[in-house]
């Protein structure tokens, strides 16, 4: 669709969309946005504007679509690059911000067996589409029910274990605080990976003016503290957040909870 076009749709959209969530999603999102004080750099509106737009640019990068593919920019590859060349399996850590769909099919670039932790709807149909639309050469989505497994593979094959850890539909976190407000990011497995060998690479997706950026940011080394690397991970995610308040998730339903699994 024309840039014209998708925006006079959200035009449509937005006002009825408030309307019906304003005690549930867009209630979150407003709250979330004066608690940490965010509400000073971006809005609700913006926020469900920013998601509109890089849900439309993750389905254009997903069905392969040339200007989609095109408009992709890298940064700092070698902050991934370096440590596979050199035989360390790689946790690829991220969070929901940007078209996050494209986040972990780039990863492919680097190696040939890319794993991918998904969540299987009710309606098989839906779940057997999404996994059809987001099928990647090189990339294997996994249950979680099949956690141990995948890990073993993992590091044999020394290739890259995707996760995004800003949220999660069930299971426990590690406390932190992001923008200030108690919340949890499910750090348990890429701690363990690193403690059996495996190295953290943190990365972002952000969309630009230009298209969308690909950042790698840092690397923890394996059998770095837990303590320290929890910590330091909670303050990227912070700043990630801060830079592009508009681009992050904010209405996912346990963003700033603590030990509300379901």
């Amino acid at each position: 669709m024309p840039k014209l076009v998708e925006d006079f749709l959200f035009v449509l959209i937005y006002p009825i969309y408030k309307a019906l969530h304003t005690k549930r999603a867009w209630g979150r999102v407003q709250k979330h946005l004066q608690s940490t004080g965010m509400i000073q750099k971006t809005s609700p509106r913006q926020v469900f504007y920013a998601l509109y737009k890089n849900y439309l640019d993750g389905l254009r990068y997903l069905c392969r679509r040339p200007h989609a593919l095109q408009s992709v920019h890298f940064e700092n590859e070698d902050v991934i690059r370096t440590p596979l060349a050199n035989g360390i399996p790689v946790v690829a850590m991220g969070i929901h911000q940007g078209a996050f769909e494209m986040m972990h099919r780039v990863l492919t670039r680097y190696s040939d067996h890319v794993y991918l932790f998904t969540h299987s709807f009710t309606d098989m149909a839906l779940t057997e589409l999404l996994h059809d639309i987001r099928k990647t050469p090189g990339l294997e989505e996994r249950e979680t029910s099949s956690v141990a497994n995948t890990l073993r593979e993992f590091l044999k094959n020394k290739g890259v274990l995707a996760m995004l850890v800003d949220q999660a539909t069930e299971g426990r976190g590690n406390e932190v605080q992001v923008l200030g407000q108690p919340t949890e990011l499910f750090l348990r497995l890429p701690l363990k990976a690193m403690a059996m060998g495996a190295g953290i690479v943190t990365f972002r997706t952000f969309r630009t003016a230009e298209g969308h950026t690909i950042r790698f940011e840092n690397f923890y080394a394996p059998k770095s503290a837990p303590e320290c690397t929890t910590q330091k991970i909670a303050e990227e995610i912070s700043l990630w957040i801060s830079e592009h308040p508009e681009q992050w998730t904010w209405n996912y339903h346990r963003n700033f909870t603590i030990g509300n699994a379901s």
